[in-house]
């Protein structure tokens, strides 16, 4: 009987990449064990090699560290001191986003407005913006269907 070998899917991190995001992120071997919910022999044996690394528990490092967001929807973004970062780069800091936050609470409040006027019907009305890259119905019936004027020419 031929035996296979195992070939496991999930991934390892380096101990030395652990090691360094311990030691960037400012924790010590027990505080770290505590925030992952290891014994800090756990965390010794990891960043020695004495066994491998979950890539989970790297992760989670980095989310408990505010360097990294859980969920596929957050892939790229990043927290660096008081500033959230896009995957482009864009930073978004606490000033910028009170403010939009404050901008889009005001049109919450427009909306409402506008609906207990009657202005508009429903505060879900949506108003259609004309395409200007269409001409008019007008323009694309042909010469002979569109209205006859009265009258002379100008």
């Amino acid at each position: 009987m031929k035996r296979r070998k195992f070939i496991s899917k999930t991934r390892w991190i380096d101990p030395q990449d652990f090691r360094d995001l311990r030691v960037y992120s400012g924790l010590d071997r027990k505080q770290a064990a505590k925030a992952l919910d290891v014994t800090p022999r756990t965390i010794q044996n990891w960043e020695t090699g004495g066994s491998r690394i979950p890539c989970m528990a790297y992760r989670m490092l980095r989310i408990l560290l505010g360097q990294a967001l859980p969920g596929a929807a957050w892939e790229g973004w990043t927290v660096r001191g008081d500033a959230l970062f896009s995957p482009t780069g864009r930073k978004f800091d606490v000033t910028w986003l009170n403010y939009n936050e404050g901008v889009f609470a005001q049109a919450r409040l427009w909306r409402q407005m506008y609906a207990s006027t009657g202005c508009i019907k429903t505060a879900q009305t949506v108003i259609p913006f004309p395409d200007r890259r269409q001409p008019p119905a007008e323009a694309a019936k042909p010469l002979e269907a569109q209205p006859k004027r009265i009258g002379g020419t100008r």
